[in-house]
């Protein structure tokens, strides 16, 4: 990295840790960020976008992401436009693109806000707690605590290891391009013993921060002997170790833990929900 991008990285970061205080979210914890940018008076939408990522408008002022991407994209790309956002780089339109590195390295604004993203959804300090608080390291990091890591964060699994690798410079080239080689579905079914084409999200006692954010049809693994509250999802298989649970409805719940009390919040919204972003958790309501 040349030294005018470490310049606009620590920029970046710095600005990041800023709107994070603002909002009150310790810099060791997850951040919800659709909750974040709606706390801060922005009207966020997620619309059928086929050929755009996000878009922002300084009027209002607005950010509308697509719903037709991943749910950790999603995330991503909200964090992105909240960078642009924080910088007033006026109205943008974010093309869909594969390598967002091409993007990156060609325009200085789209390098502040991908910069910006990531120390907002994955700073070092909740990088690290996170793998702390579960006996893990950067070093002997393996696929599965990845994807458990990048749950956690609301961060997608690729995503997760390449800010790892040229980000934090928490891993190796040769261990993140490792990682980065073995794709999701295979840690899926390494998760559960068997093939999952729906999204899974891996939660255990450690998920702290944030609420558990599904859509209808996710998988939600989560701690034994977890009791669920609410009727947004149901639990499809237990075993001493794990309780599997699928989302099947829109709404907010509770999975609880009495053997340690352990808690969290479920929110599951529809599938591809196409609104306001305050009412994806809400069944049967009309957007304005």
């Amino acid at each position: 990295m040349s030294p005018e991008r470490r310049r606009l990285a620590l920029r970046a970061s710095s600005a990041a840790l800023r709107m994070r205080q603002q909002a009150r979210i310790a810099a060791d914890q997850p951040c919800s960020v659709f909750d974040l940018a709606i706390e801060l008076g922005i009207d966020v939408r997620l619309a059928p976008l086929p050929s755009a990522e996000g878009i922002y408008s300084p009027d209002k002022p607005a950010i509308v992401i697509s719903s037709l991407r991943p749910p950790g994209r999603q995330a991503f790309t909200c964090a992105h436009e909240l960078g642009h956002h924080a910088y007033g780089h006026g109205e943008q339109f974010d093309e869909l693109v594969e390598d967002r590195a091409i993007t990156r390295r060609s325009d200085p604004k789209e390098f502040e806000a991908e910069c910006f993203a990531s120390a907002l959804l994955m700073p070092k300090t909740a990088v690290m707690r996170g793998l702390a608080a579960r006996n893990w390291t950067a070093k002997s990091l393996t696929a599965e605590q990845a994807y458990q890591l990048a749950c956690w964060l609301g961060v997608g699994y690729s995503t997760l290891i390449a800010n790892m690798d040229w980000g934090l410079n928490l891993v190796e080239k040769d261990k993140a391009e490792a990682l980065g080689k073995i794709k999701p579905p295979s840690i899926r079914k390494s998760l559960l013993g068997a093939e999952c084409k729906e999204h899974l999200i891996a939660v255990d006692s450690s998920w702290t921060g944030r609420a558990v954010d599904a859509q209808v049809g996710n998988f939600i693994l989560l701690p034994a002997e977890v009791a669920l509250e609410g009727e947004n999802a149901l639990v499809t298989r237990r075993s001493a170790e794990v309780t599997l649970v699928q989302a099947v409805a829109p709404g907010i719940g509770r999975a609880v833990c009495a053997t340690d009390g352990w808690a969290q919040y479920i929110r599951v919204s529809k599938k591809q929900f196409a609104g306001l972003a305050r009412f994806r958790h809400l069944a049967e309501v009309e957007d304005e």
